[in-house]
């Protein structure tokens, strides 16, 4: 069977853009989002060169597991990036914990000072509420609501400024997703006064002006989900989570509160990598849990409030030394974090770094999360390369960093070495993942919410291009080979699968092939599975992987994914003799197949088998 693939330089269809001019783990979401076989043949595309310099060093956010580990990365599908927010509602609500006591909640996630003296709060809102500020009942339209609310709430947290946002979308940070990002209210801390900007959100409230729009349950029980199983409380749900995924992705925090307003009844959430733990539904006309809500948040310290406080602003003469290394623009935000070299090593020697904002994308909430960008190194004022992820926090889960301390130890060919490495110890309990830790507490209702993560960050001494840059067809396969030489010397020698061979974790540093991306890896010594979910990225999963949901990931699905990797770079990144629809149909059946009830089907193995395309026999045609 012949695919006729010119395999030279990486080209671009004349006068379209095939799926091939995507590269969707760098460029702007809706373009990579929009390629359906509707659209595909009607796009104007760009080189890969210029593709490139459209965001030459900010972090590249890998979007987090899903049935997978990772799908949505190299998807050509619109419907696997979670455009819709009812799926990203469905796909949220087996991580929801609660209903939490608001009390309990308060006192846990934002306690007071030890003697703090509340008697002045309470005076306040007794007087307010006799007042009636608070009664927004009389009000017919959700719009009207705003402005009385912000009036009412304002004047309990003075030190925050809450803004109508909405009718004003996040343009700034948010411009390239698949929907608005355009919250009711949100609460700023920096003085901001107009506008959404998720990058500088505090606090993201949402209204509701009907109880069927409610994400959650009205009268929740122990033994069914706390979320609400309409429609409607669906599509609620991913709004709200959506937004706060958008938050995450821009700021570096370790949690964010939000509050959602259902006409007179309210719920606080908080959200973390693991989940989100919700209150209980109270009338905030008359219970002074809200009021008491942003009293208690506007005089917490950023750790409490979710800054992740191992990431600090850069200096200017840090942030300027970086701009340039990096070839940013002189208005990026830049930060500062340390990573000890030998985290083993009690007051380990520290690599400082500075690193740019981290970029808002619209995927959903829960998982690694991993995040990577090129970094300067102040001391040696060199590149390299910065990571970080929730990792999932199990005994026999060995970090990333550790894994490629095993690897340089047998001295495995063609890996990056990790030079710093370590888990974050946050300053404060508050400051760790929280909603496992709630997922069976007597309040809780049924949930899944049981995969506890923590925040590993490693620093690896090479920066490399991606595979999709290949210059040449030789350099292409070469690297994949160079890539299946580590995966060989650390599966024989140090005796670690990888798990995870896919496009995104084979990159070219001086001409060879480089295998990253080893947080999936299993040390074969250790017994059992590791990770709860199937490893690997969906489009290049083996075929028994793709189709049984419950299958062991061995030596010989990572040696079936390389080609996979070959080939969907050639079908992606290479003008083709198969027409456009033709190419789009055999990556969409063969690649992209949906999983369903976790099984994404046998097309995938009826093609290795047959070696022709198992739906229309013109998506592959001998040519010569």
């Amino acid at each position: 069977m012949t695919l006729g693939l010119d395999l030279g330089r990486p080209t671009v269809v004349q006068g379209t853009v095939s799926p091939a001019a995507v590269d969707v783990e760098i460029i702007p979401v809706q373009l990579a989002a929009q390629l359906t076989p509707a659209t595909v043949g009607t796009l104007q595309g760009d080189s890969p060169a210029a593709d490139r310099n459209v965001t030459p060093a900010a972090p590249l956010d890998t979007p987090i597991k899903r049935d997978s580990s990772t799908l949505l990365p190299f998807t050509t599908l619109t419907r696997c990036r979670i455009d819709t927010l009812n799926a990203m509602g469905k796909e949220m609500q087996e991580h929801v914990v609660g209903p939490m006591p608001v009390e309990n909640f308060l006192d846990e996630f934002l306690p007071n000072p030890e003697g703090y003296d509340t008697s002045d709060f309470a005076s306040r809102f007794a007087s307010a509420s006799n007042d009636e500020v608070f009664n927004l009942q009389s009000i017919r339209k959700e719009e009207e609501s705003y402005k009385p609310f912000i009036d009412a709430m304002g004047p309990f947290a003075p030190q925050l400024s809450f803004v109508n946002t909405s009718k004003h979308p996040d343009s700034k940070n948010c411009s390239s997703f698949t929907f608005n990002v355009m919250p009711d209210v949100c609460v700023y801390a920096d003085g901001t006064s107009h506008g959404c900007d998720v990058s500088k959100a505090e606090v993201i409230i949402e209204f509701k002006w009907g109880d069927a729009h409610d994400a959650f349950s009205k009268n929740p029980r122990v033994d069914i989900p706390v979320v609400s199983q309409t429609d409607k409380g669906f599509d609620t749900l991913g709004q709200i989570t959506s937004y706060t995924s958008a938050q995450l992705g821009a700021q570096y925090r370790t949690h964010a509160f939000s509050v959602l307003i259902i006409c007179n009844r309210a719920r606080i959430i908080r959200w973390d990598r693991e989940g989100a733990i919700v209150t209980n539904a109270f009338n905030y006309f008359h219970e002074p849990h809200l009021a008491d809500f942003f009293h208690r948040f506007s005089r917490a310290s950023p750790a409490l409030r979710g800054v992740d406080t191992s990431v600090t602003p850069a200096s200017d003469k840090d942030a300027a030394l970086a701009r340039t290394a990096l070839n940013l623009a002189s208005t990026m935000r830049m930060f500062r974090v340390a990573v000890p070299r030998d985290p083993a090593v009690e007051g380990s020697d520290c690599l400082v770094l500075i690193i740019p904002q981290s970029v808002a994308k619209g995927f959903p909430l829960v998982g690694r999360w991993t995040r990577t960008c090129p970094a300067y190194d102040v001391l040696n004022k060199k590149v390299v390369m910065f990571k970080d992820s929730w990792r999932v926090s199990k005994k026999d889960v060995l970090p990333e960093g550790e894994t490629y301390r095993l690897l340089k130890l047998h001295k495995v060919r063609n890996v990056a070495t990790c030079i710093a490495f370590h888990d974050v110890i946050h300053s404060i309990p508050q400051q760790n993942t929280q909603t496992v830790k709630f997922h069976n507490a007597k309040w809780a209702c049924r949930n899944g919410a049981v995969t506890p993560h923590i925040l590993h960050r490693l620093v690896l001494n090479i920066v490399g291009e991606k595979l999709t840059d290949f210059e040449s067809s030789r350099q292409l396969v070469q690297s994949v080979r160079d890539a299946l030489l580590a995966h060989q010397d650390a599966y024989e020698i140090a005796k670690i699968l990888h798990r995870d061979l896919s496009v995104g974790n084979i990159v070219i540093y001086r001409g060879k092939g480089i295998l990253i991306d080893w947080d999936l890896a299993k040390v074969l010594t250790i017994q059992g599975p590791r990770q709860i979910t199937r490893t690997g990225t969906w489009q290049f999963m083996s075929a028994h992987l793709v189709k049984n949901i419950k299958a062991i990931h061995a030596v010989e699905d990572d040696l079936e994914s390389s080609l996979y990797v070959v080939l969907w770079t050639a079908l992606m990144y290479k003008e083709s003799h198969m027409d456009i629809v033709d190419r789009t149909q055999f990556i969409m059946q063969v690649f992209d197949a949906d999983p369903l009830v976790g099984s994404g089907g046998s097309a995938k193995a009826n093609w290795l088998v047959a070696r022709t395309p198992v739906l229309l026999a013109s998506v592959l045609r001998d040519l010569p």
